[in-house]
């Protein structure tokens, strides 16, 4: 069984039966089907998690997410293992596990860029049956048609997938073509999606070498000194903040073609995919800011975030 499900299993059984909420409530606090909720209580039996009493061995870590959460101001957390393999795809795979469980007849994604969100909207397996629209919040057209997702995937070849990819490149040399570029029709017309999400996919950017804008050109090391010379710990949708969530003042910010990441504090929703000690600041400034509503993390960098 995977760890999201054994974890998402643990947490329905805990909420039902120690804190003695009803099928509904759950299905309202986690964000998931009634019918959901009740197939997760029968796995629960299942599986052995209760038996006359919960399993307690999850307990720490779930004592671990209620700290996290009640600190944050979280709607939910996700802790997966800690992997040592750089290529593992244990965070994409929980977090598309949580998109899966959460989707109705008709859903509206809306998807940053990067390679974690790449790697959760290729792991995804939505049945044809539901009718889902993925909305890119930036340009960069690029970072929406990346070679991390296998084109056999889902998110490819799934029929009833729709995509609305902002049609601009991500940055652009001035904030004047910047602004005339949303006001655009295609571009507008996109962007003003945004709003209806019913759930939006992030990834958290750190400001080290591996980062998406170092890697893509848009940026190099000494751009990034700088940034952290000035407070900075790390970015969403490219912007970026200091340790306390408040986004800093810099001028590329005006060149970028993409939602403000103010906006993300208005959808419901936002589900941040990022993992390793390296991003622990970027996390805690973004989680700091009140940008986020589930986190999908893994265990080193949620133990280092109490």
């Amino acid at each position: 069984m995977m760890m999201y499900e054994n974890d998402l299993i643990v947490k329905i059984a805990w909420q039902y039966y120690i804190e003695g909420k009803t099928q509904n409530e759950i299905s309202e606090s986690l964000n998931l089907s009634r019918m959901k909720v009740i197939k997760y209580l029968e796995k629960a039996k299942t599986n052995n998690v209760i038996q006359f009493k919960i399993n307690l061995e999850n307990l720490d870590n779930i004592e671990l997410q209620n700290k996290i959460k009640e600190k944050y101001n979280l709607k939910d957390i996700y802790i997966v293992p800690t992997s040592h393999d750089t290529n593992a795809d244990s965070l994409p795979i929980a977090a598309a596990q949580y998109i899966e469980d959460r989707i109705t007849s008709d859903t509206m994604i809306s998807i940053g860029y990067g390679e974690a969100v790449s790697k959760t909207l290729g792991h995804l397996r939505i049945s044809t049956k539901y009718n889902v629209t993925f909305v890119s919040l930036s340009g960069g057209v690029k970072f929406y048609m990346p070679t991390a997702i296998d084109t056999r995937s889902d998110y490819y070849t799934n029929p009833n997938y729709n995509h609305y990819i902002v049609p601009s490149p991500l940055l652009v040399s001035s904030k004047e073509i910047a602004s005339h570029l949303l006001e655009e029709k295609q571009v507008k017309k996109i962007l003003d999606m945004i709003p209806y999400s019913n759930i939006t996919v992030i990834g958290i950017g750190a400001l080290n070498d591996r980062a998406t804008l170092i890697k893509e050109g848009y940026m190099d090391t000494n751009d990034f000194e700088i940034l952290k010379s000035k407070g900075a710990v790390g970015d969403l949708l490219s912007q970026f903040y200091d340790i306390n969530g408040n986004i800093l003042d810099f001028d590329f910010h005006s060149m970028l073609i993409s939602t403000e990441i103010d906006v993300l504090k208005s959808l419901q929703n936002v589900v941040a995919v990022a993992g390793g000690l390296a991003k622990k600041d970027a996390i805690i400034g973004a989680l700091k800011g009140g940008y986020i509503d589930v986190l999908i993390t893994d265990e080193l960098v949620a133990q280092n975030l109490i």
